[in-house]
């Protein structure tokens, strides 16, 4: 039975990395079956950002997927992204150029017998969540999810963005693993500042050059090799697992 995983995040924070490396880091820790990343941004394709340098015939839309008249097994597998040396890892999400009018809106049905399928599949599924108000896949994850994680940077972008959405939130924002994602290398960072004003904030996911770089050369799906923040992410990993 799969366990579901919810990210959600204010803009900026690096919610789609946080969830892809804890995502792999998880996959790295455990046997206990597959893990797969979904991301059903329409607003900013993830495979595009994931895996930019990948050949168009190695990259499948999670859309043509849905489009479908039923959702079985097969259809999942072959419509996943996956990564070297991850055998039983792999990615969902819509690709460049696709958009909120490329596919037919879906179905409270349609979706819920995707979930229904993953369940059978796989062991862990991390959903990187929108905040679009018409994104059914979000909306199921984060009502039927086993945990929610709220991915946060320093600043007081973030802070805004979180009273501003505590109440669409509602019992998530309360009971989310919060994770401050510092995603500048600046001399001064106000992280304890945040932290005094984000109730049982959990952990602090340091600066990483090793990230930095995989975002400016198209590697994000590299497993990340930082230490520091390989140990944060696994501290993270014990608590879902």
């Amino acid at each position: 039975m799969a366990k579901i995983i919810s990210v959600i995040g204010s803009p900026g924070s690096g919610k789609t990395t946080v969830a892809l490396k804890l995502a792999q880091e998880l996959y790295c820790s455990t046997s206990n079956g597959a893990v797969i990343y979904l991301s059903p941004s329409l607003k900013v394709p993830a495979l595009g950002v994931l895996f930019p340098n990948y050949k168009p015939d190695s990259v499948f839309s999670l859309g043509a997927m849905f489009d479908k008249t039923d959702i079985f097994e097969e259809d999942v597998l072959n419509h996943l992204v996956t990564v070297k040396a991850m055998n039983n890892f792999g990615c969902l999400g819509y690709m460049t150029g696709e958009n909120k009018y490329t596919y037919a809106q879906l179905t409270e049905d349609k979706v819920s017998s995707f979930f229904d399928v993953l369940d059978r599949m796989t062991g862990y599924v991390f959903v990187d969540c929108t905040d679009e108000e018409n994104d059914l896949i979000s909306r199921y994850a984060l009502r039927e999810s086993d945990e929610v994680m709220l991915v946060l940077s320093p600043d007081l972008k973030s802070m805004v963005y979180l009273a501003s959405n505590e109440e669409i939130f509602g019992t998530n924002a309360e009971r989310a693993i919060k994770v401050l994602n510092v995603t500048e290398n600046e001399l001064f960072s106000p992280i304890d500042d945040v932290k005094a004003n984000v109730k049982n904030n959990s952990f602090v996911l340091p600066f990483s050059r090793q990230i930095r770089s995989q975002h400016l050369d198209g590697l994000l799906y590299e497993r990340a090799k930082d230490k520091a923040y390989r140990k944060e992410l696994m501290k993270i990993v014990n608590v879902i697992i």
